[in-house]
């Protein structure tokens, strides 16, 4: 599912990338040692896949945001273990603030209310915690409000004491500790919205391309999986799972483009909150139905059916679970004054803050 405004033989490229060096096999390492897979990256890096969406003044690839998001999008079809939704919002945040960006893989400190990290100009003391990746990258980049706007930091994780961890998936989801080095570089800048939200819209972007990954799996294995001399799925019952799943993977992806489109021309903080609010609820649907039509296969470790599932439901609990995004969105419908307003109106205004949780 590519967006008909990005670059349409990035799309097959980046495609064709990971269908060549991304594999279940690799997913199970990652998962057993919780290493980057570094030579796969390094791959990636080279042909200038990881910093398309930043401007190459900045020292990025080019490309529009819709082409960044195709790539996030691809990589959850593929179940990739890299972190490439995190590096891409921790780069567009660095060249926001005319800082620097770093090379190799970056992470994006998501912020939670457990986290005690200050950043000062020259130093960083505290503790953060589930940095997604905070183990295997270059840098790690944290931001936080300021009365001129926002203090961006770049922070070297080696100079932190890192406490290991893993969300559901097996993906590394680590706690560090600063004590006052670490600092790579700082600075100011003023966005009109809460710049995680631009993490948000990428790692729903993930999600939509694990929802496509899980259609792909389904109408495979049940047009190979005979019963009583037919395919299963001839079988109206199972028809309607992959149905389900379909319509799920589809609204999920517009709502992508929809918050991305918004995202080039204005603060979309209602946009993101929104899509992301759609694809945890089609996440769980998707998944019961999926596992469903797989029967006993998919709950074996073997069949990759569980590098979606696993991610997407560690997913449905990072950047705004489904009772917090609702909230949000509710009470800024209410403050609007009109339910209309936020949905048919281009330029409406309405914010929705960051859900930390």
């Amino acid at each position: 599912m590519s967006a008909p405004l990005a670059d349409a033989s990035l799309v097959e490229s980046i495609d064709a990338f990971f269908a060549r060096r991304v594999s279940p096999e690799l997913a199970a390492e990652v998962e057993r040692t919780g290493a980057l897979p570094a030579e796969v990256w390094n791959e990636l890096e080279g042909l200038g896949f990881t910093l398309v969406g930043i401007s190459e003044e900045s020292g990025g690839s080019g490309g529009s945001l819709l082409d960044a998001m195709s790539i996030v999008i691809a990589a959850g079809a593929h179940a990739a273990p890299l972190p490439l939704a995190e590096s891409y919002a921790a780069a567009w945040l660095l060249e926001q603030a005319g800082l620097e960006i770093p090379s190799g893989p970056l992470t994006f400190v998501p912020g939670t209310t457990a986290d005690t990290l200050d950043c000062q100009a020259d130093r960083a003391r505290g503790t953060v915690h589930r940095v997604p990746w905070g183990r295997g990258v270059s840098a790690v980049v944290a931001v936080a409000e300021h009365p001129e706007g926002w203090r961006v930091t770049v922070l070297d994780p080696a100079q932190a004491t890192l406490t290991p961890g893993a969300d559901l998936a097996g993906t590394p989801s680590d706690s560090l500790t600063f004590e006052a080095d670490g600092v790579i570089g700082s600075g100011l800048v003023f966005l009109a919205e809460d710049p995680r939200w631009r993490l948000g819209l990428a790692r729903t972007a993930q999600m939509a391309g694990a929802l496509s990954g899980i259609l792909g799996l389904t109408v495979r294995y049940t047009g190979e999986r005979e019963q009583f001399g037919r395919p299963i799925r001839a079988f109206q019952a199972v028809q309607e799972h992959i149905v389900t799943i379909a319509e799920a993977a589809e609204i999920t992806t517009m709502s992508v483009w929809r918050a991305a489109l918004a995202s080039q021309e204005r603060p979309s903080s209602f946009e993101i909150a929104a899509a992301k609010l759609v694809a945890t609820e089609s996440a769980l649907h998707s998944v019961r139905a999926a596992h469903q039509a797989h029967g006993a296969i998919g709950m074996t470790r073997e069949y990759p059916l569980h590098l979606y599932t696993r991610r997407l439901h560690a997913w449905r609990q990072e950047l705004g679970t489904e009772l917090a995004l609702a909230g949000a969105l509710g009470r800024a419908v209410r403050e609007s004054g009109s339910i209309t307003t936020p949905v048919a109106d281009g330029d409406h205004g309405v914010e929705v803050p960051w859900p930390t949780t």
